[in-house]
């Protein structure tokens, strides 16, 4: 029998979940999470974006969004505002707050991505390109 541990899938998950405890770590003393932060970078690049965009670019499904955002609403770091064209359509702005704790938190991961990109070897420059392709390909094949 192979040896689950060498799959690339276990391999991955392992690795995340380091780097999950790395982060959760220093994202505890801004009181958010990983995925949290993600709303927080979404909105940093577009401020006022609605939760279907933000679930989009931050890779966040729209049923566990909704309780994120109340949490990050609830810390003042978000708030939600109805779109005057169309009141159904809600769109999420940074507190001031919220932009103060975002650029503070990115700074954090540029730090650690930077530290991630200097430990890898010379063979794996190319690491990024091979995850893109393998999320490409499973796309591709839970489309089949």
């Amino acid at each position: 029998m192979e040896d689950f541990t060498t799959f690339v899938c276990y391999q991955l998950k392992a690795t995340m979940k380091k780097v999950e405890r790395y982060i959760g770590q220093e994202l505890n003393r801004y009181g958010v999470n990983l995925a949290q932060s993600f709303v927080l970078f979404s909105l940093l690049e577009n401020n006022g974006a609605t939760l279907s965009e933000i679930g989009v670019r931050a890779q966040i499904e729209n049923s566990s969004l909704t309780t994120m955002v109340d949490k990050l609403e609830k810390e003042d770091l978000v708030e939600r505002r109805l779109y005057p064209q169309d009141r159904r359509v809600v769109r999420l702005f940074l507190t001031d707050k919220g932009r103060e704790t975002a650029h503070k938190i990115l700074s954090q991961g540029k730090f650690f991505n930077n530290y991630l990109i200097e430990n890898m070897s010379s063979e794996s420059a190319d690491f990024l390109k091979s995850l893109e392709e393998v999320s490409g390909s499973i796309d591709t094949l839970q489309c089949s």
